[in-house]
């Protein structure tokens, strides 16, 4: 049996997440469109791409985070047992500007990490470090 899902409140949201690595050190951004809803104490994910009418069971699954009110945005995931959003992402309403400032910070961060792991001593990589220690 299906299970329509189209009439709880779905709510667009960007899902970001800094990216650890082992031992401390930050490896990037991690950026994603979503919608969420919650359902009997469940937060549900819908993809970004799925229409409204197409959240249904088979499409829609329980990120694994219970809550026993609405989220209040901004709100940051913390704890343990989640399995499809991970533990420390925070959760923003979505905006097309916001989304985009944190689409460039990530490719920008890529970039200089690229930089540093191919040319650390280039004079494009010592002038792109210049340029982030002087806004810094």
């Amino acid at each position: 049996m299906i299970t329509d899902l189209t009439h709880l409140d779905w709510q667009p949201v960007i899902l970001l997440k800094v990216v650890r690595m082992p031992f401390g050190g930050i490896g990037g951004l991690s950026l994603k469109r979503a919608y969420l809803a919650l359902h009997d104490g469940q937060l549900l994910y819908a993809d970004w791409t799925l229409e409204a009418s197409e959240r249904s069971e088979p499409l829609v699954c329980a990120t694994g985070w219970t809550c026993t009110s609405p989220l209040e945005y901004p709100a940051r995931l913390q704890g343990k047992g989640a399995h499809l959003i991970p533990s420390g992402t925070w959760v923003l309403l979505y905006s097309d500007y916001l989304y985009s400032l944190y689409g460039r910070a990530a490719d920008f961060l890529i970039h200089l990490i690229k930089c540093i792991d191919s040319q650390p001593t280039a004079d494009a990589t010592v002038t792109l470090l210049v340029r982030l220690s002087q806004i810094l």
